[in-house]
């Protein structure tokens, strides 16, 4: 009986080293699928040479997406797939590429294979549901967010998602508190605070939505304010009945490289809504020469902007 301890003892530490390496030879098998902190300096047990090299031809293929370069970044993403076809990375970014590229189906195929091979990865199954509300499947999109919300309950992606599938259904409301429920969630989805300001605009509750654009707007300088909440943030002033303070915001962007013929438009609207007529149709003129791709259309909108006639006593004394 003095003898029994010390072997169970040993017996339980060869137990458990035969399960790490177990679990060490599993991993080696199917390929990590952990999406970040791997470098090529991973342990014998994480990746092998084919892994490593799918994870370069992976981000290869990342960055031509990036560039504009969709068939080289579908290219390499296929032949990553090819060198280790157990790793859902390579195909979670073939599929975003496919989207982009217009091929929704096959983006869907492939993010579907994504997902079977990480095991029910709820972040994937949120990317498989964006694709299908993109694609006007909303019963299925629904049904994914809620299968990630089943696994992970506080899953701030699943909630966008669903914050997403209420705006397409028109329910603002309900829109506006999936939102604020995926902010609380930790870490937040990028870009969360901008779909709770769409939220607002779209409920009507325009100075609600310019308050929450006044505070995304703190996170930039006032040089590099991104395109998208410039636009917001003027169309919300324009529609409180504030075209003055949507005119001098839009004029102290009217100088950097970031005006866009969108600007130009609503700078336009907002000097018509003060009943500046020459400063509307001049500000559409200058569009026209800046933006020649949208000359037409910047000189239809300023044709139909009469200038009022001067006051008929006016006229006669002329």
């Amino acid at each position: 009986m003095r003898h029994t301890i010390p072997d169970q003892r040993i017996s339980k530490g060869w137990r458990i080293l035969a399960l790490g390496l177990g679990i060490g030879i599993l991993s080696f098998q199917m390929g990590c699928s952990t999406l970040t902190g791997l470098t090529n300096h991973s342990t014998q047990f994480s990746l092998n040479d084919n892994a490593l090299e799918a994870r370069q031809l992976t981000r290869n293929g990342n960055l031509a997406c990036q560039t504009g370069e969709l068939r080289n970044a579908e290219l390499n993403q296929r032949e990553a797939i090819k060198k280790n076809p157990f790793d859902p990375w390579p195909r979670e970014r073939l599929a975003q590429t496919l989207k982009k590229s217009g091929q929704t189906e096959e983006a869907i195929k492939e993010m579907s294979e994504a997902v079977k091979i990480s095991d029910g990865d709820p972040r994937l199954v949120v990317e498989l549901g964006n694709l299908y509300l993109d694609n006007g499947d909303i019963h299925t999109a629904k049904n994914k967010a809620q299968i990630a919300l089943e696994a992970e309950h506080r899953c701030g992606p699943a909630l966008l998602l669903l914050g997403r599938i209420a705006i397409a259904e028109q329910d603002y409301t309900d829109a506006l508190h999936l939102f604020q429920r995926a902010a609380a969630c930790s870490p937040p989805p990028p870009g969360i605070r901008l779909k709770i300001a769409e939220a607002y605009q779209l409920d009507k509750k325009w100075r609600l939505a310019n308050n929450t654009i006044d505070s995304i707007l703190l996170d930039y300088p006032v040089e590099n304010y991104p395109e998208n909440l410039v636009i917001a943030k003027a169309e919300g002033l324009i529609e409180m009945n504030q075209p003055s303070a949507a005119e001098n915001f839009l004029l102290e962007r009217q100088a950097s490289e970031n005006f866009t013929p969108t600007m130009v438009y609503l700078l336009a609207a907002a000097q018509k809504r003060m009943q500046s007529y020459s400063d509307a149709r001049n500000t559409l003129a200058s569009g026209a020469k800046a933006f020649p791709n949208y000359r037409a259309q910047f000189l239809e909108i300023r044709s139909q902007i009469e200038i009022p006639a001067v006051n008929e006593r006016v006229a006669q004394r002329k």
